[in-house]
């Protein structure tokens, strides 16, 4: 019996170890301070909504987006990272990625659908994007009309496995896009200045993760970005265990 109270012990160890580490994450996800080179430029960027004339990144070779690097702490990360961004007056793009890119048989970078490089750090691929800024006042209806689709799809495929104990309708859940625009929600929290030639620097303040970090000290995760400890699916491919009430579902 000597052995029940030190499993609970090693477990709540666990845990508390894997709580302060997420806590730790949110922390650094509230400052960006980086060095970036090529940058040419100025532009001041208030959520998704940039101003100003910079352009940094660039091609090796036509087609190949692959210039654009950056030292410092950037998507919660510390170190080296990739990063793109053009802006022209209001308008342009940028996108962001931290970690080592998986590479396909040819040496080529691994996309999502978005064109968001993967890489093998579950919580680098969170806090990567790629966007267009005008994305962020255009959703096409025939879009929005798409993310209905799903969203009915997914709910009624949980519904039809809590009613029918079938597992196997999971086959039709199709995966909930986690970055609908090209970006995760604590993008649109970001107050963010860059400027430099040829060589710049980069530094902002999220005080939408100011907020998760603090709702974080209650186990609440408002960006969905606590890998550390998370589940894993119960199904691969699936995010999310099977819902024991149509009223969870709904909630998911």
């Amino acid at each position: 019996m000597r052995f029940i109270p030190i499993f609970c012990i090693l477990s709540l160890t666990i845990q508390c170890a894997t709580y302060w580490k997420n806590r730790r994450n949110d922390l650094k996800d509230i400052v960006t301070v980086g060095a970036e080179t090529p940058m040419y430029g100025a532009a001041i960027k208030i959520g998704p909504l940039p101003i100003g004339f910079l352009f940094q990144g660039g091609e090796s070779e036509m087609g190949k987006k692959d210039l654009g690097r950056g030292v410092g702490i950037r998507g919660g990360e510390v170190g080296g990272y990739h990063s793109q961004q053009l802006v022209f007056a209001f308008l342009g793009g940028e996108s962001f990625h931290s970690g080592n890119p998986v590479l396909d048989a040819k040496g080529n970078w691994l996309v999502d659908k978005k064109g968001i490089p993967l890489t093998e750090d579950e919580r680098a691929n969170v806090k990567s994007y790629k966007m267009r800024y005008y994305s962020y006042f255009n959703d096409p209806v025939k879009e929005r009309k798409k993310r209905k689709k799903l969203h009915f799809q997914r709910e009624l495929t949980k519904d039809l496995v809590r009613l029918t104990g079938q597992k196997e309708f999971l086959v039709y859940l199709p995966e909930e896009d986690k970055k609908p625009f090209g970006y995760p929600p604590g993008f649109l929290w970001n107050l963010e200045i860059a400027g430099g030639i040829y060589g710049g620097f980069r530094f902002g303040i999220n005080f939408g993760e100011v907020l998760d970090l603090l709702v974080g000290f209650t186990t609440l995760d408002m960006f969905d970005d606590d890998v550390e400890g998370k589940e894993k699916p119960v199904f691969p491919g699936f995010p999310f265990a099977v819902p024991d009430s149509l009223e969870e579902a709904e909630e998911n």
